[in-house]
């Protein structure tokens, strides 16, 4: 097995975090990016609090506190700057109860760092111009910045190429859904203001709508809409729009960069199609509103990993792989639909200051704003339905959360790439439990540390649940007795090979 029989097309946040992933289960990638040099736009700037912990359980979270400012609430202001509401990440089920904003460059910056700590690397300067699939064979044609034409047949091609993916394009896969009306326009701004450093705040007056979320070094991240599309913008234009929305009470300093834009919420039907991947932009676009789109990207590639990896060293079989499509479509139509809400919530609220500008203050409900507050954190994906997870609690313990599918509260605990099977109290037999070790000792790690919480996995005390790599709850049961073991066993078997031979080459796993 060799890097090269596994392509990525896309260097971006996902197609980085896919690579570095791959390498840390132990699979190496070719990661090819059409740019010679990285950009230095801002772009996406949110790391939500679930995908901190995700960054948290791959030892990338230092660097990214280090590098981010740590948003706490975001607050919604109407004319005049008055306050309306504030909503807030405190009490969120996770270690960082906040967004960490940094421009999408120093994301990519660490992304890239930490896969070449892995041994991988960036091959910058290379398109892919066609990609051709069929039941048997992968021919992707790439073209070289110095105008060399490379002929490659990898085993697997994960399309990481963003919005116009030649990968997607090959699979005749089109971004169905629909753009939302308006025209916007997005800055990179410095700007004084008393504005705390932990906040961002949705401007509404008549004039218009204004985001604002900050930025290392005392910038900015804004968003506001125009009245009308237009062909070209200037730095005095955003600075105009700013100062206008703002009540002329502070204006940028600096303009570093700005593009207009439109938003979008789509998605492909397909996810993959045999030995073709697609993740991040190239398989699903989000209003940036909900600051979620680079999130699930980098869902997808720590998601796409860990099943192909086993997958391609031996340790499952060919089906697992399916497994990322009917579990990652899951999310991410969750995602969008999340997306979708928040963006009519601030479009609307924006829509209903112009027409009547003494609006009053929105009635929340504090059930939905904390569903909300969890939807937007992204720790409420659930992948119920899937055949990777598997529900065999009695006793009305069913109905007890966190259920298979659903994120363990406390997966920080554990580290690795294994799959975990936590014991919460007594086991009827020892031997049986010592003999599923042993059966699956290669990819599953035991623990009855005294100290976890079982209500924290959604089983009573004696009962028994497996940690997938992921962190996501992939069974459970009310005790440890020998019949939940064999449950266990069997579940197991049913996506992964026990004892399994080391794969000589990837693509025998596709033969």
């Amino acid at each position: 097995m060799t890097r090269n029989d596994l392509l990525i097309i896309g260097g971006g946040p996902s197609g980085l975090f896919a690579a570095a992933e791959l390498a840390r289960h132990g699979v190496g990638a070719r990661l090819i990016e059409r740019e010679v040099r990285s950009h230095r736009e801002a772009r996406a700037t949110a790391i939500e609090p679930g995908t901190l912990e995700i960054l948290d359980s791959v030892g990338l979270l230092p660097p990214f506190l280090d590098a981010g400012e740590h948003v706490r609430r975001s607050w919604l202001y109407g004319p005049d700057m008055s306050e309306l509401r504030a909503m807030s990440f405190e009490g969120v089920d996770c270690r960082c109860e906040f967004q960490c904003s940094l421009p999408q460059y120093e994301t990519q910056r660490i992304l890239e760092a930490h896969l070449v700590s892995l041994g991988g690397v960036v091959e910058r300067g290379v398109t892919a111009t066609k990609v051709e699939a069929d039941a048997n064979d992968v021919l992707v044609e790439l073209v070289h910045v110095d105008g060399g034409v490379e002929t490659v047949h990898p085993a697997v091609v994960i399309g990481a190429g963003g919005a116009h993916s030649v990968t997607r394009d090959s699979m005749s896969e089109p971004l169905e859904g629909a753009t939302y009306q308006g025209h916007f326009l997005v800055a990179d701004i410095a700007m004084q203001t008393p504005f705390p450093r932990d906040e961002s705040r949705l401007v509404c007056g008549p004039d218009g709508l204004l985001l604002l979320a900050p930025l290392p070094g005392g910038r900015w991240i804004s968003f506001q809409d125009l009245e009308e599309a237009v062909q070209t913008v200037s730095a005095e234009d955003v600075v105009a729009h700013i100062k206008v929305r703002l009540g002329g009470k502070y204006e940028p300093t600096d303009v570093a960069w700005f593009a207009p834009f439109r938003m979008h919420r789509r998605i492909v039907s397909r996810l993959a199609d045999g030995r073709r991947f697609l993740i991040g932009d190239a398989a699903h676009l989000s209003s940036p509103f909900a600051g979620q789109g680079l999130n699930s990207g980098l869902h997808d590639g720590y998601d796409l990993a860990w099943k192909l990896a086993l997958v391609l060293r031996g340790h499952g079989p060919r089906s697992l792989i399916d497994g990322y499509a009917v579990e990652r479509m899951i999310a991410d139509h969750h995602v969008l639909d999340v997306s979708d809400q928040v963006h009519r919530a601030i479009v609307g609220i924006a829509d209903g200051v112009r027409q009547r500008p003494e609006v009053p203050a929105p009635v929340w409900d504090p059930v939905a704003t904390a569903l909300l507050r969890n939807a937007r954190a992204m720790i409420d994906i659930d992948y119920a339905g899937s055949p990777l997870v598997a529900d065999y609690a009695a006793n009305g313990a069913d109905t007890a959360e966190p259920h298979p599918g659903q994120r363990y509260p406390d997966r920080m605990r554990l580290g690795g790439t294994s799959h975990h099977v936590l014991v919460f109290g007594p086991v009827e037999d020892a031997e049986s439990l010592a003999r599923l070790g042993r059966r699956w000792s290669k990819l599953v790690e035991i623990s009855h540390e005294p100290g976890l919480n079982p209500v924290r996995a959604g089983v009573p005390a004696g009962g028994v649940v497996l940690i997938r790599p992921d962190g996501h709850i992939g069974f459970r049961f009310p005790s440890a007795d020998p019949g939940a073991l064999a449950a266990l066993d069997r579940h197991l078997s049913s996506y992964l090979i026990p004892d399994p031979t080391v794969c000589p080459d990837i693509a025998d796993t596709y033969a």
